[in-house]
């Protein structure tokens, strides 16, 4: 009877997905105020036992980006790394309170949209560079989204969810919004899903963070949450810190006027920041080397400056 493995396998198929879908629905309608962290941690890990996610490396060399809103220069490392554990009052969206997570972007500009910036605002952008590959859980299709600010957010995580296979769409949705949605002071119990999704991925044991999408930005963009052991193990260490001063935003097209008003590239042995007293000067280097280069007797002439970059940095 050639046809029975497959009538067998497909109807394993459609009841393990039914089961999901049920499960799913389970937590969608419960009322989160009435359940502990602890309770929907063991829900979210019946949801997630044997469901095919996305395990992401991030290699070696990889820059991400972490901002802080204020007016005042952060004096320390630690005060652009992930905050302590008694400054961290309230649940997040992948902690709870007292228990800090690291919290950054793959590219530069949503940390100003994630901090709500507006004109006339100061804002401290830090950069970080991987020293170590880093296993970042995605939720399946965000990953598979250009970071682009051109582009349209919900068309392009449409069209990116159409991509996976069926079976898989309606947990990533589910993990995705649950990850994406908009939290403010009085409906703050949201964040107890999200945070027993974050962890049921046994962040900082299995893996190194989640990523997840932006939902403060109209176009697609990469948003990560790392456990303190990332930064703890040296697997990521600070590249600058910038502080800014927001002219202009939009939040419709993601468009940015940032001015610069100091930098600093380093911290010294004692942990103090090595403010320049002056903006910082982009500089142009992805894909390539930099030299010094002067006009000699009508020729031009080129010399490779040691040190240099092979990404667009701050100098």
């Amino acid at each position: 009877m050639p046809a029975l493995p497959f009538t067998m396998s497909t109807s394993s198929s459609a009841s393990a997905t039914a089961l999901v879908k049920h499960r799913i629905a389970s937590l969608q309608h419960l009322d989160l105020r009435r359940y502990s962290i602890d309770e929907l941690v063991a829900r979210v890990r019946e949801l997630l036992e044997g469901q095919s996610l996305r395990c992401l490396t991030l290699a070696t060399g990889r820059l991400l980006y972490r901002g802080i809103l204020g007016e005042a220069l952060p004096e320390r490392l630690a005060d652009v790394s992930y905050p302590p554990a008694a400054a961290v009052r309230h649940d997040q969206r992948a902690n709870r309170a007292g228990e800090p997570m690291f919290y950054c972007s793959a590219t530069w500009h949503p940390p100003f949209f994630e901090a709500r910036v507006q004109p006339g605002d100061g804002i401290v952008i830090s950069r970080w560079q991987t020293r170590q590959p880093l296993r970042i859980l995605s939720f399946g299709y965000a990953d598979t989204c250009a970071d682009d600010p051109h582009s349209d957010r919900e068309k392009a995580l449409r069209q990116a969810l159409a991509q996976l296979p069926a079976e898989t769409r309606d947990l990533a949705t589910f993990l995705t919004s649950t990850f994406t949605k908009t939290v403010a002071d009085d409906n703050r119990h949201h964040y107890r899903l999200s945070i027993a999704v974050a962890e049921a991925c046994q962040l900082g044991q299995s893996f190194d963070g989640l990523l997840y999408p932006s939902a403060a930005m109209a176009s697609p963009a990469h948003n990560l949450a790392l456990h303190p052991n990332c930064l703890d193990a040296g697997k990521l260490t600070l590249d600058y810190v910038e502080h800014l001063r927001v002219h202009q935003v939009s939040p419709d097209t993601d468009v940015l006027d940032v001015r610069s008003l100091d930098i600093a590239h380093c911290a010294g042995p004692d942990g103090y920041l090595h403010w320049q007293g002056r903006p910082g000067n982009w500089v142009l280097r992805e894909g390539s080397t930099a030299a010094d280069c002067w006009l000699q007797n009508g020729v031009w002439r080129c010399a490779h400056r040691p040190g240099a970059g092979s990404e667009a940095a701050a100098g």
